[in-house]
């Protein structure tokens, strides 16, 4: 279990071994503008159903009535689009290992290579 966290702290060190700040362009595909995950899979049709339903449930806390039931429609869309979410969550998590295994190879390969500390040749006479 040791060497497991060991590893990963390598990685983890290893994957941050160039300048935080620098912007080289290789993890422009790892980094989205900000709404495009939602785009071309939100419609607008969505946000339709979604502002109806929050409309009328509003109206009936208002009134101190039960909120109507979720429409089917707006139930159905929201488990495609949790699905949709997932694939491009699980495609993001293998491009960010790639990332990380890319830039742990790069630093071994950049690190000088230490010598192992050799034991004297002559072993110590007391004083």
């Amino acid at each position: 279990m040791r060497a497991w966290a060991g590893a990963v702290a390598v990685c983890a060190v290893l994957s941050m071994a160039g300048p935080a700040a620098a912007d080289d362009g290789r993890d422009a595909r790892v980094r989205p503008e900000p709404g495009q995950v939602l785009r071309g899979l939100v419609r607008e049709r969505d946000v339709t159903l979604l502002f109806d339903h929050l409309r009328a449930a509003l109206a009936a806390a208002i009134e101190g009535r039960e909120p109507p039931p979720v429409p089917e429609e707006l139930t159905g869309r929201a488990e495609a689009l949790g699905q949709a979410l997932k694939a491009q969550g699980a495609l993001a998590a293998l491009i960010l290992l790639a990332t990380l295994e890319q830039r742990a190879k790069e630093a071994l390969r950049e690190a000088p290579a230490q010598r192992p500390a050799l034991p004297p040749t002559r072993p110590l006479t007391p004083l």
